[in-house]
Formats: C-alpha cells, structure tokens, sequence
C-alpha cells in the first residue's frame, strides 16, 4: 500500500509509518507540507467466487478519534501483490454505513463489498483502481495547490560542511533519542512516525491523537569539542516553514552522550537566524539564547509549544521510573 501511494504522488508525497503501532498504519504527507492523511489498513487474502468479501473487524479498532482513511485491499494469494480494486473510506463513512454486530461477544463493524466491481454495493462511491490512485490524490483539498517557495536566508550563510563536522552517522542516534523522549513525554497520547524514505526536511512527523493534529520535528546533531564551539546548519533545498514545524539541535559530548542543553526553534525563524552558523555554548551565542531548553525537558517542551498541552516532564517520569526498575 505505501509503495502504491507514493508510486501514485509521483514525487510530491512521502509515507511514514509509525514507530508504535496505535491505529495508523500509514501517513501519506505532501512533501514541504504539513498536509497528512493518517491510513488504516486492512487486507483480505480470499474472497467469494464472485469476486465480494465479509469481514468483521472490533469497533475498538477504529477508536472515537480517528481520523483519515480506512483502506481494504484484497491480497490474491500466492502473491503478496495489491488486486487492481481497492477501497479507500473515511473513517468517519466508515463507521456512518457499516453494520454493528456482535461476533464472538465483540462489539464489531461487518465490512461487505465487491472487489469484481460486478454490482453496485454502498462502498462503490470509494472504490478506486490501483491505477488511478493519483486522482484520489489530486482530488484531496489542498494537494495539488502551490508549495511555499524556500525562504531566503535574512543573511549570507557561512561556509557550508558536506559532512556536517563528522555527524555523520550519529543522526540515527539523536533520532532514536528524541523519539523517546515524546514517547515518555506523552505517555501514549501522539503517534511519532518517520518516512520511509527520507525526502524533506520533516525527520519525525507527531500526530497527536486527542486532536487529530500534526507537526513536524526537524533534526540536527552537533558534536563539540575542546573548544566548546560547534556548527549548525539546516540543508536549504528540502527545507520548509510551517507554523507546526520546528527545528531541533541536539548537542552531543565527545563521549555521544546528549549535552544537558540543546536548542529548540520555530521554522519561520530559521532564515534570519541563518541556515550554517557557528555557535559557541559558554556563554551561548546571544541570537540562540531564548532558544536554549534542557535536554531533559526536550519531549515535553516540544509537545506543549506544537500542540499547546500541559504533559509531565521526562525528567519526573525517569524519576518515577527508578524504584519500579529497581
């Protein structure tokens, strides 16, 4: 389904798929957008001799909350390729239209519906071929407008790294950090998915669950030295401004150990700050001050500033922890 749909964007989406699994299987996002489709995936292997099947599935797996698509796909054995006919269903038609029932003493939705396209059924308005899941696409509100262009640095850049000071490798690291601090942050409450493939500058997209909203987390690591001097720089050409998207500098020690500080800072205001600067932390440069949170504080801070919640610090949870871990 994931190769399906970004086969279909032809280079202007991106899926990710969750890191915990909590209702979503898929996130199809336009990329330089914030613009998410949150996908539920359900597949049948056999289907009657006239082409229709009947699958119940429990209510609590589509929870009050979710929203997006519903996919049905049929899976011909013995291959493990998409039919031609898929199904693609808001959620909230989903659960308008379905029969509740209870099978085996689980309060469930009955799905019926004709993968030959023989008949007429109630899902024939959302039945789409696997060839034309680029009009799906086309027709969702806002993917086929323009894209913002990439805002122009508020001054001249300084001399870019290729390899950005010896980072790399060490951002699957800082990736695998922060993930778990919102994880611990929000105790359930987002899903935190990564692409794929990585196209943009979104290195973890957040969709918080009580809300239905999303927001982006770009990732940048810096290792100081001796010197106490390091480098920071945001690659231009996949780089976007959301109100929703933010840009984190994780500082590591020598030893890779995460710095007690890193920095936290909205996308708009990246292109006057500059996108490949030089800073120094003690003291740290002035123009990145207001921008300085504790590492430990990292998922929380993040959380209250993109979705506007109050969430207990990681710092108390690892707290808490202890005693229990023994």
């Amino acid at each position: 389904m994931a190769v399906a749909l970004a086969a279909a964007a032809s280079g202007s989406g991106t899926v990710a798929r969750p890191l915990v699994d909590r209702g979503v299987d898929l996130y199809l996002r336009r990329l330089r957008t914030l613009l998410t489709i949150p996908i539920q995936v359900k597949a049948c292997r056999h289907v009657s001799p006239d082409g229709t099947v009947s699958e119940d599935f429990a209510i609590s797996d589509i929870p009050d909350a979710a929203r997006g698509y519903w996919a049905m796909v049929h899976v011909p054995p013995p291959y493990d390729q998409l039919y031609r006919r898929l199904y693609l269903i808001p959620i909230d038609e989903l659960r308008r239209r379905c029969l509740r029932l209870n099978s085996h003493g689980v309060q469930s939705l009955r799905f019926i519906a004709d993968f030959a396209g023989t008949v007429e059924d109630i899902w024939s308005p959302f039945a789409v071929d696997i060839e034309h899941v680029s009009d799906w696409l086309a027709a969702i509100p806002g993917w086929a407008g323009p894209v913002r262009s990439i805002p122009a640095a508020g001054k001249l850049d300084a001399v870019s790294t290729s390899d950005d000071l010896g980072t790399v490798g060490m951002a699957s690291l800082t990736t695998l950090w922060a993930t778990a601090e919102l994880e611990r942050a929000a105790n359930g409450g987002i899903m935190v998915a990564e692409d794929r493939i990585r196209l943009d500058t979104v290195t973890l997209l957040t969709h918080h669950l009580g809300t239905g909203r999303f927001a982006g987390l770009h990732l940048r690591t810096a290792i100081f030295n001796d010197t106490r001097r390091t480098h920071f720089e945001v690659k231009r050409p996949h780089f976007f401004v959301d109100p929703n998207l933010w840009v984190s500098l994780v500082l590591l020690r020598p030893d890779l150990r995460v710095h007690d500080f890193g920095l936290l800072m909205p996308s708009g205001d990246i292109p006057e700050l500059g996108y490949s600067e030089t800073l120094t932390l003690d003291p740290l440069t002035r123009r990145f001050r207001k921008y300085r949170i504790a590492s430990a504080e990292f998922g929380s801070t993040y959380l209250s500033n993109a979705f506007h919640i109050t969430v207990q610090s990681s710092l108390a949870d690892r707290q808490a922890d202890l005693p229990m871990a023994g």
